[in-house]
């Protein structure tokens, strides 16, 4: 039986709130920086129109502002859904398409359904608990990520190893780059891609799947880094990824112990809840 909650802590969906704005102050700086390091604007699709790099460079500079909201609390939701826009239109108009900056606009549009203003912010509305869908849809966003990754991996020229060895960095050493070692490894990576699509959603399962996701992501910026901005593009890319691990997270410490309603109740098990916290279940 499928048990979905009607309300989940607060903390946790503003605390990502947090890291997903400070991921967006570095890609709103490095895509305003875009125009002027070489990297012309054009647009991605034959259909948009080419516009010249001062817009592209005013839509950076909305982006960075509304990053930082994002990060202060201040206007939040606004803020989230001003960062995905931007992002999209840096993609599609300017043709600055990369992976991370597609999830970072996916996770800001679906943050700004979310009550991630309710913790961590200085103007917000404070509560213990938020409505569940948003939180949900931020949640298996997450899982999506990492199944279509290890979906995209099964194949005989990536699970020999072929695809990890083309993409080795310049940190990595020659001898891990040698069958059948680097063949384990590219299974490996596969499996453990499978294994977090379904473990954060196991409570029993997350304290394993958390620290493992963190050093997937870790041993990817030491594979795949080349250089300072692969660095960049590889770190925002986990912070996005792995700091969605806070939403998966049933609380975050607290100095309060009310509820919205100002009072709470025992369960059976022995915590204290809103009565507002609720749960349905679907047949599963």
């Amino acid at each position: 039986m499928l048990r979905l909650p009607e309300t989940l802590p607060a903390r946790p969906v503003a605390a990502y709130r947090v890291v997903l704005g400070l991921v967006a102050v570095v890609r709103a700086a490095a895509l305003t920086a875009n125009p002027y390091l070489g990297n012309r604007p054009h647009p991605l699709y034959g259909w948009v129109p080419a516009l010249p790099t001062p817009v592209w460079t005013a839509v950076g500079l909305v982006m960075l502002v509304a990053a930082v909201a994002l990060v202060l609390g201040v206007l939040a939701r606004p803020a989230a859904l001003v960062v995905g826009l931007c992002v999209f239109a840096e993609m599609w108009g300017a043709g600055y398409y990369g992976n991370g900056a597609y999830l970072l606009g996916t996770m800001a549009i679906l943050l700004s359904f979310s009550r991630c203003d309710a913790a961590f912010a200085l103007r917000g509305r404070p509560a213990d608990e938020v409505w569940a869908p948003p939180v949900l849809l931020l949640r298996a966003q997450i899982s999506v990520v990492y199944l279509y990754a290890a979906l995209g991996k099964l194949n005989q020229d990536y699970l020999v190893g072929n695809g990890l060895a083309g993409d080795a960095g310049v940190l990595v050493p020659a001898g891990l780059l040698v069958f059948p070692l680097v063949a384990v490894l590219a299974v490996g990576a596969v499996v453990l891609e499978l294994f977090l699509a379904v473990a954060l959603w196991v409570p029993r399962l997350r304290p394993v799947a958390i620290p493992l996701g963190v050093l997937l992501h870790l041993g990817m910026i030491a594979w795949l880094s080349d250089g300072p901005l692969a660095v960049m593009e590889l770190g925002c890319f986990a912070a996005t990824t792995a700091g969605g691990y806070l939403l998966f997270l049933d609380a975050l410490p607290s100095r309060r112990g009310r509820g919205r309603s100002g009072r709470s109740r025992p369960t059976a098990a022995g915590r204290r809840t809103s009565p507002h916290t609720a749960s349905r279940s679907v047949p599963g």
